[in-house]
C-alpha cells in the first residue's frame, strides 16, 4: 500500500483495488458525519416526492431496441485481443465499456487502439478514480483531459468514477465523488461534444444515490450509471430489507433520478454479474457457495435480470462485467484456451431478441 495517499494497490485478476484495513476507512471522523448529515436532510426532504415518483413511474414506450439496450464491457488481454475482436462480432453486441483507469496513463494510447478495432460501436469510457484523484485534483483534471481527447473520436460518453461508495476505490464519502464530478465538469467545458454519465454507485445503496443525483455541485450529466448488482445468493427476483427485488430496485432509482437536478432523465447500468464458484482468485469471495453461484446459475440469472431490466421500460442500457474473465466473466480462459461459459450462450439469445412481455421468467 502507498502509505502517503492510502492507494491500496490493483488486483489484476479480479480487475478490483484490494481491500482496505480497516484503519483506511474512517467512518466517524468530522467531513463523514458531515456528508451523512447532508444524505440524510436530502433524504428526508425528497422522500415525499420519490415515493409519488415511485408509485407513478413514467416508463418509455415503446421499449429500446434490443440493439441499444444489451451491453457488453470488454478489457484487453495480450493473449486473447483478437479473439475478443471476433467474439463481440459473433455475438453481435452493439454497445461495449471499456474502463481506463486514470492512474494509468501509459495505458492510454494502446486502450485506444484497442476500441479502434472493433469498427462502428458504441462506447462508454469508464474513467477510474483512485484516491490520488480526489487528493490531487489538477492531476485528475490533466488526465482527463488527456482521456477526453483521445476517445473523443470514438464515443461521446464518458463515465466518470466507478463504485464511488466503496472506499477502497478512492472515496471516503460522497462528497469526495461529487467533488471529482465537479472537476470533471469543468475540463468538459474544452470537449463541447462530451458528455459525462454519472453516479456510479454500486450495489443498491439509495441514500447514495439520491446525494449523487440531487445536490448543489456544478455539473450536468446526460445519464445515471448504476452498478446495480444483485445480493450473491440469489436471483434478481429475491428481496433486499425484505422488499426490493430487482424491478422494485430499479423503480426507485428510476425514481429519485427523475427528481434530479444532475442528470438528465435517463438511467443506465454499467455493471452487473454473478462470479462463479471456485475460481480465486479471479474472484477473491470463490471458495463461500453462499456468495457465488454455479455456471448453469450464472446464465439463468443474467437471462433474468435482462428480461426484468427490459420489462420495466426504466432502463435504457444494461452492461453485464465482462465478456472475459474465469471468476465471472462469460469466458473462461483459465487452461491458457477460451470456453465458453453457459453465461456466453444466454447472453446470445438475449441478442438474438429473447426479450420477451411475460408474467414471468423464473426459468
Amino acid at each position: 500500500m502507498n502509505k502517503k495517499t492510502g492507494n491500496n494497490g490493483w488486483d489484476p485478476y479480479s480487475e478490483q483495488p484490494y481491500k482496505l484495513p480497516s484503519d483506511q476507512k474512517p467512518r466517524t471522523d468530522t467531513t463523514n458525519l458531515i456528508e451523512y448529515s447532508k444524505v440524510f436532510i436530502t433524504a428526508l426532504l425528497l422522500t415525499p416526492a420519490i415515493g409519488w415518483r415511485y408509485f407513478k413511474p413514467k416508463r418509455q414506450t415503446p421499449r429500446p431496441d434490443r440493439q441499444h439496450f444489451v451491453g457488453l464491457s470488454i478489457s484487453p488481454n495480450s493473449m486473447f485481443n483478437n479473439a475478443l475482436l471476433e467474439m463481440v462480432d459473433e455475438l453481435g453486441v452493439a454497445q461495449l465499456l471499456l474502463r481506463m483507469p486514470s492512474w494509468q496513463m501509459n495505458e492510454l494510447e494502446p486502450r485506444v487502439r484497442f476500441a479502434e478495432q472493433f469498427g462502428d460501436r458504441g462506447w462508454v469510457i469508464n474513467v477510474l478514480q483512485n484516491r490520488d484523484s480526489f487528493l490531487d485534483g489538477e492531476r485528475w483534471q490533466q488526465n482527463l483531459a488527456r482521456i477526453f481527447s483521445a476517445f473523443q473520436h470514438l464515443t461521446p460518453y464518458f463515465q466518470i468514477g466507478n463504485a464511488i461508495n466503496r472506499s477502497k476505490w478512492g472515496c471516503r464519502h460522497s462528497g469526495e465523488f461529487l467533488t471529482l464530478m465537479e472537476l470533471a465538469a469543468e475540463v468538459q467545458r474544452d470537449y463541447p461534444k462530451i458528455r459525462l454519465i454519472g453516479s456510479s454507485v454500486i450495489d443498491f445503496e439509495p441514500l447514495v444515490t439520491l446525494r449523487t443525483l440531487f445536490n448543489f455541485y456544478h455539473y450536468q450529466q446526460q445519464h445515471t450509471a448504476s452498478l446495480l448488482y444483485i445480493n450473491r445468493r440469489g436471483s434478481a427476483f429475491g428481496k433486499q430489507y425484505r422488499y426490493f427485488d430487482l424491478e422494485r430496485k430499479i423503480r426507485l432509482i428510476a425514481a429519485i433520478n427523475a427528481l434530479s437536478n444532475r442528470s438528465d432523465n435517463s438511467l443506465w447500468i454499467t455493471e452487473f454479474n454473478w462470479p462463479l464458484l471456485n475460481t480465486r482468485p479471479y474472484t477473491p469471495n470463490s471458495g463461500h457457495p453462499r456468495s457465488t453461484v454455479d455456471e448453469a446459475t450464472q446464465a439463468r440469472y443474467l437471462k433474468q435480470y435482462y428480461q426484468i431490466a427490459w420489462r420495466s421500460g426504466l432502463v435504457e442500457r444494461v452492461y453485464w462485467w465482462q465478456l472475459l474473465n474465469p471468476g465471472y466473466g462469460l469466458v473462461n480462459f483459465r487452461d491458457g484456451t477460451l470456453r465458453k461459459h453457459p453465461s456466453w450462450f444466454a447472453f446470445k439469445e438475449i441478442l438474438a431478441g429473447d426479450l420477451k412481455d411475460e408474467p414471468d421468467y423464473r426459468r
